[in-house]
């Protein structure tokens, strides 16, 4: 989502962990936007979740949004794992 800060870049709007089912304005926000559902996990969360559901961790890779001031400082705002379930 691109406005996860305010438009100064000193203010998070979108807090995580992150559900738009859990939160109206949000949800409208993105349907508005047309931006689909986006949703956000803390790395205990995301990591051990799957790992507590019996995946294995093969991978891991972490990316800036590639705009804006947290691109410019290189702070890595998405995170993605590969996993699977022997």
């Amino acid at each position: 989502m691109k406005d996860i800060v305010d438009s100064e870049e000193k203010e998070i709007i979108w807090k995580m962990p992150f559900s738009p089912l859990k939160d109206k304005a949000a949800k409208d926000y993105m349907i508005k936007e047309n931006a689909g559902m986006q949703f956000s996990h803390n790395m205990t969360e995301q990591i051990g979740g799957q790992l507590k559901a019996g995946f294995t961790l093969l991978d891991i890779y972490e990316d800036t949004n590639g705009f804006g001031r947290l691109h410019e400082l290189n702070i890595k705002t998405y995170i993605a794992t590969k996993s699977v379930k022997l």
